[in-house]
């Protein structure tokens, strides 16, 4: 399957950021045709116009409603949202421009700055970026590190993301529970590793030490945190009343997929996968989590079944970690050589891409293609012909970010 990551507009040349099974590169934009997703992409953040009939509810950029700054322009005739038009320019901070001019050191601690959730994701895609330009080695010991703290990543967003639709279904108590575990896996993170949502451990070429005996310690927690989860989440599937409210909620098909081009579990409760975990050698035999449904209800058990093949996978993975004396630094001398790098991260909502281009130590142009890109375009066709009381189910059952769109 083909997914049109982003298109490259660099030095007056275009080209196409693409990937499909194992394959990332840039192929020539004369292959444009070939992705429905081409159109939008060309026009990131342009608001459509619509006809005059239709009544536009203006919902944000502050609204009690929303976690982030962002304005929903839903058009309707009353009831229903006819059409949805998503404008999340409010948390544009043009990170990638920023980025350019900088060494690699300097960029990693900004690419942590575009979304707070998914920042040990982008660490880990821009850091192998960087590690692909130059050569760099990395032990076995920092490629799983990062690998189990890429799954304490997914299992404290997923929580995160069933908290927020169970608290649309007003099931407070159940909501109040879980945003306890989440809170308690962030107060871990911040006693083990110096960061609630794990920036400034993975660095170029290396990672924070933290002693095995430590991890031990820390996996044995977490294990005991996801037991918990297991419980509420078992106990909330009894309740017909909260899980009415996702069923058939927020519907999407492959023909939407071929159109937005998204991943994660938005399409994996479709019945397909493009989880980038199955190329990861550390993982033996992986397989992705799929559910044959279409909806809030069917993202919402791809979520829960993560965190429970996560917390496996992080126990397997520390099982491989060894013992290991703390990284030397990395120095990235300026030759003035170019080069350019893809490398990507399985992020809990879908994978991470960077592209990178240097001239010597310093970055000459980047390109971030993050899941809550695609995910904002599944937002709005899912929000259609939806009730206005089904807009909180739908729009938190993706688990994107604005920020992470808009960077």
């Amino acid at each position: 399957m083909k997914r049109l990551l982003g298109v490259i507009n660099n030095k007056g040349k275009e080209q196409l950021l693409v990937s499909s099974g194992s394959f990332v590169g840039l192929v020539d934009s004369s292959q444009s045709e070939d992705f429905k997703a081409y159109a939008w992409q060309k026009e990131l953040n342009k608001i459509k116009e619509v006809q005059d009939e239709l009544f536009n509810f203006r919902l944000g950029p502050s609204s009690g409603a929303l976690l982030e700054s962002v304005i929903f322009n839903i058009f309707t005739y009353g009831e229903r949202m006819k059409e949805v038009y998503i404008d999340n320019t409010y948390k544009s901070r043009f990170i990638e421009q920023k980025m350019c001019a900088k060494n690699p050191f300097e960029a990693l601690e900004i690419s942590e700055q575009i979304c707070a959730s998914f920042a040990f994701s982008h660490s880990c895609a821009f850091s192998r970026a960087i590690e692909e330009a130059f050569s760099i080695n990395i032990s076995d010991n920092v490629k799983i590190m990062r690998l189990i703290l890429l799954e304490v990543e997914r299992i404290f967003n997923h929580i995160y993301v069933i908290s927020r639709l169970s608290s649309a279904a007003a099931q407070k108590v159940l909501t109040n529970h879980l945003i306890y575990l989440f809170d308690e896996i962030l107060s871990l993170n911040k006693s083990f590793f110096g960061n609630r949502f794990l920036k400034n451990i993975n660095s170029i070429g290396s990672i924070k030490y933290i002693p095995k005996m430590q991890m031990d310690v820390f996996v044995k927690k977490l294990e005991s945190i996801v037991k918990e989860f297991s419980k509420l989440y078992n106990f909330s599937l009894k309740s017909h009343n909260y899980l009415d409210r996702l069923h058939n909620t927020g519907i999407l098909t492959m023909d939407d997929f071929e159109m937005f081009n998204f991943d994660g579990p938005a399409l994996k409760a479709i019945n397909v996968s493009l989880d980038t975990r199955v190329y990861d050698e550390f993982f033996d035999n992986f397989k992705s989590v799929i559910e044959e449904g279409v909806d809030a209800l069917s993202r919402m058990i791809v979520r829960a079944k993560e965190v429970f093949q996560s917390m496996m996978l992080i126990k397997q993975l520390l099982e491989k970690l060894q013992e290991y004396a703390p990284n030397s630094n990395i120095n990235i001398e300026d030759d003035q050589k170019e080069r350019s790098a893809i490398a990507f991260a399985e992020s809990p909502s879908g994978t991470v891409y960077y592209y990178i281009e240097l001239i010597g130590n310093k970055i000459d142009y980047i390109y971030a293609a993050t899941p809550s890109m695609f995910l904002i375009k599944a937002i709005e066709k899912s929000l259609e012909g939806q009730i206005f009381t089904d807009f909180a189910f739908t729009v938190d059952s993706f688990g994107a970010f604005f920020a992470d769109a808009a960077k």
